[in-house]
């Protein structure tokens, strides 16, 4: 089942706007299996641990290489090196939509260990609010919720691409994310480690007015 659904969604496409043919048409297919793993593979390990967990602090300015110890969360066996064994790449965000207010989030991300990690939370001092999102197709609960239980299996590379599924940023109140910025996203893993990932502001996307 990893397999399968690491398969269909690493066919990214270049960062165009244009979609990608790989996340398109199996959409549904992808987020249920990826739910599956998340179900089956990493939280048992969890609540086995810990009966619950603490949410860590607010992201931090800096780099990836900014990584953060578990200080808190489920003592989770094998889960305590996710940030160092996990890369984010690729990362640039853009306004899509007349409302300033929602800012897209793009991102590859890559498990380079020969174990199964998870993002439980992503999270950023830019952003009141951060979920998933799909441009072409209906927006569900589990597509909204994507990044708060997300499977990272093993020696395999997801793609959140423009067209496909990606991250998106409600603004905070009284700040502003302008073209030319960077923007510092923090991602959590299960297990309580966190990095953060600065992320560059590109030229919004053209968009027709009602």
């Amino acid at each position: 089942m990893k397999d399968l659904c690491a398969l269909r969604n690493t066919r990214g496409s270049k960062a165009s706007g244009t979609g990608t043919p790989g996340l398109k048409t199996p959409g549904r297919r992808l987020l249920a299996c990826l739910a599956a793993i998340s179900l089956t593979a990493l939280v048992p390990q969890a609540l086995a641990a810990a009966d619950s967990q603490t949410r860590p602090s607010p992201a931090s300015t800096g780099q990836e290489a900014d990584i953060h110890p578990n200080v808190s969360g489920a003592n989770v066996p094998g889960q305590d090196t996710a940030a160092a064994e996990i890369t984010i790449h690729d990362g640039w965000m853009q306004h899509v939509s007349p409302r300033a207010d929602l800012v897209a989030v793009y991102f590859s991300v890559e498990n380079t260990s020969d174990r199964s990690h998870l993002i439980d939370r992503i999270t950023s001092p830019s952003c009141s609010e951060m979920f998933g999102y799909h441009s072409d197709l209906e927006i569900s609960t589990l597509t909204h919720e994507l990044f708060t239980h997300l499977t990272l299996p093993a020696k395999q590379t997801l793609v959140f691409p423009p067209g496909g599924y990606h991250l998106v940023c409600h603004v905070a109140p009284g700040t502003t994310i302008a073209q030319g910025s960077t923007v510092d996203i923090e991602f959590h893993f299960l297990g309580g480690t966190r990095k953060t990932v600065a992320f560059q502001v590109r030229e919004a996307k053209q968009f027709r007015k009602e």
